[in-house]
Order: structure tokens, then C-alpha cells, then sequence
């Protein structure tokens, strides 16, 4: 076992330096884009995103072969890798896909070594190497999911900063630059970028959609389709603004009143769910032997399985039950 622990342990500290050296390395990457782009757009070329046919090459990482990106080199071209892109961007992780890739396999491979270490088992390790390589997608969509529903709690107070402002007669690229000085991150980082992409000569439609394909939230589509809108039939876009954040105080405030008067039902699915697992640790404390026999015998197996699955199947249907759309 000495050899596997030794193999072990240059993993985890060969896993730690590439992971070190990626974020060193990806400070400094947004400056980089800016700086490329300007120098391109000097030459009088032109490598701003486009949105025009749903094509979300502009808005991704690098996909191409890095230092620490094998893997990304390998998987070159495909979804795989265009999808991790794109969540690495909505996420804001500073990481290229390749140093992404190189992570999920690290992890993959520490965390079946690591199991093999302990049980020796080959059959026991082997099911526990995808853990490892899922683990730094499922950390990536719950960064996701937070940021979107950060920017989806400051959208109202943009549309009110961006209507007023065009009511004061500004522009309305200007009322953008206006409300990314007065609002927090992560909003005012993607109106930053908005308004930087515009000004290396993206369109004003252009860059609002591309805005609108990093955030990935229904509500800033429904922002871009406000804005849209007035912009190619005419129309006044502050009144427009205005009803949209209006919208979206009222569905806010419904969302308030359907989660108070559903919280009984949620603590009584919560409640109803434990309970099963609460009576078997509670008698299983009592009288172990009486437990054992769901472990030790066919029959205690089967019904073991068909309490687990009904069990899930239970907070499946809870969940739908209580989880209302507005």
C-alpha cells in the first residue's frame, strides 16, 4: 500500500500546483481579451461576438490547446467541451476549458486512487472515479445558478436606473454606462463588458444580446425583447422599461405570497420525509439484531430497495407538488 499512498499523494499535490498556476494565470486573462481585441480592431479587423445566427463562439473561453489543457487539445470541436466553455463563462470561473478538463480528470483519478488506497477493491474504486469528475460541474452550476439568480435580483433596479435615465434625456448606451457605476457586481461587471464590447464596435444589438447569452436568464431576455422592440418599430422605450420593472415587482411579490403560504407544506414534506429515516435509526438504537435482517437476508434486501425507491419517489412528487412556476 506504500507505493499507492506515495501515487496518491503526488497526485493531490500535482492537482493543487495546476490548480494554482491556472488561477495565477487567469488573473490577468480578461485584460488579455481586451488587449488582443484592441489590437485587432486597430488593424481593422474584427473579432467581436456575434449573435445574429445563436452563435456562442464569441462569448466562450479559448477552447485551444494550452499549457495545462491535454484534454481540451483532445476533445477539441466538441459540444463538450463548447457546453463546459459556456459554463465556465456564466459561472465567471477564471479557467480555461483545458485547465477545467485537466481538473476533472485529476480529481477523478485522486478520487479512485484514494478509494483503492483504502478498500483495495477495484470494483469499490472504480464506481467512485465519476464522483471526482462531477464534482467540479456540479460546483460550476451552483456558481451558475447563484449569479443568475443575483443579476435576476438586480435587474429591477437597472431597467428603474436605465429608465430614468433616458427620461433625463441620455442615450441609451449611455443610461447603460449610468446604472453599471451605480450598481453592484456581478450586474455591473456584464453591463461593463456590454459597454466595452459596443465601444470596439460591436452594435448596440449586438452587444445587449450577447449580454443577454452570458446571463442566460429568461428575465434578461425578456429585458433584450423590451428593448428590441421600441428600437426597430418606434415607440418609448422608458415607458417600456418601466412596465417590464413594474412586471417584475409584481411577479417578485406573488413569488413572496406563494412562498408563505406554501412554507406549512414544505416543513410538512420535510417532516414526512425524515420521519421513515428518524424511525429506522431510533429502532436500529434499540434493537440492532431486528434492523440487521433488512441487510442480512434476500427478502431484508428487496424491501431495503423498495423503501429507498419509494422513498425518493415520495420527495420527487412532493417537490413537483409544492414547486409552482410564476
Amino acid at each position: 500500500m506504500q507505493p499507492l499512498a506515495l501515487l496518491v499523494a503526488l497526485a493531490v499535490m500535482a492537482t493543487i500546483t495546476l490548480l494554482i498556476i491556472g488561477l495565477s494565470q487567469a488573473q490577468g486573462a480578461a485584460q488579455r481579451v481586451v488587449t488582443r481585441r484592441l489590437e485587432k480592431f486597430s488593424r481593422g479587423e474584427q473579432s467581436l461576438p456575434s449573435s445574429g445566427g445563436g452563435d456562442d463562439k464569441g462569448l466562450l473561453r479559448s477552447t485551444d490547446r494550452s499549457k495545462l489543457g491535454p484534454f481540451a487539445g483532445i476533445l477539441a470541436g466538441s459540444r463538450h467541451v463548447e457546453s463546459s466553455a459556456l459554463a465556465l463563462e456564466r459561472a465567471a470561473i477564471p479557467l480555461r476549458v483545458g485547465e477545467y478538463m485537466t481538473l476533472r480528470f485529476s480529481l477523478a483519478a485522486i478520487f479512485f486512487l484514494m478509494t483503492f488506497a483504502l478498500v483495495g477493491n477495484l470494483l469499490i474504486a472504480l464506481p467512485v472515479a465519476p464522483i471526482g469528475y462531477f464534482l467540479p460541474r456540479w460546483y460550476v452550476n451552483s456558481r451558475r445558478r447563484s449569479r443568475q439568480a443575483k443579476i435576476n435580483g438586480q435587474l429591477e433596479e437597472m431597467l428603474t436606473l436605465v429608465a430614468n435615465s433616458l427620461k433625463s434625456g441620455y442615450g441609451l448606451m449611455q443610461s447603460f454606462e449610468y446604472a453599471s457605476r451605480q450598481l453592484a457586481p456581478p450586474i455591473a461587471i456584464e453591463l461593463k463588458r456590454m459597454l466595452q464590447e459596443a465601444n470596439l464596435g460591436a452594435g448596440a444589438e449586438t452587444a445587449i444580446q450577447a449580454l443577454a447569452d452570458r446571463i442566460s436568464s429568461p428575465d434578461m431576455e425578456m429585458v433584450v425583447t423590451a428593448i428590441a422592440i421600441p428600437r426597430s418599430v418606434g415607440g418609448n422605450l422608458a415607458q417600456t422599461l418601466d412596465n417590464v420593472a413594474y412586471t417584475m415587482r409584481e411577479r417578485d411579490r406573488i413569488r413572496g405570497e406563494i412562498k408563505t403560504l406554501t412554507s406549512q407544506q414544505v416543513m410538512t414534506g420535510f417532516v414526512i420525509g425524515a420521519l421513515p429515516i428518524f424511525v429506522f435509526l431510533a429502532m436500529f438504537a434499540i434493537n440492532p439484531g431486528y434492523e440487521l435482517l433488512l441487510f442480512t437476508t434476500t427478502a431484508g434486501k428487496v424491501i431495503s430497495l423498495v423503501i429507498v425507491g419509494m422513498e425518493a419517489l415520495g420527495i420527487v412528487m412532493m417537490r413537483s407538488m409544492l414547486k409552482l412556476e410564476v
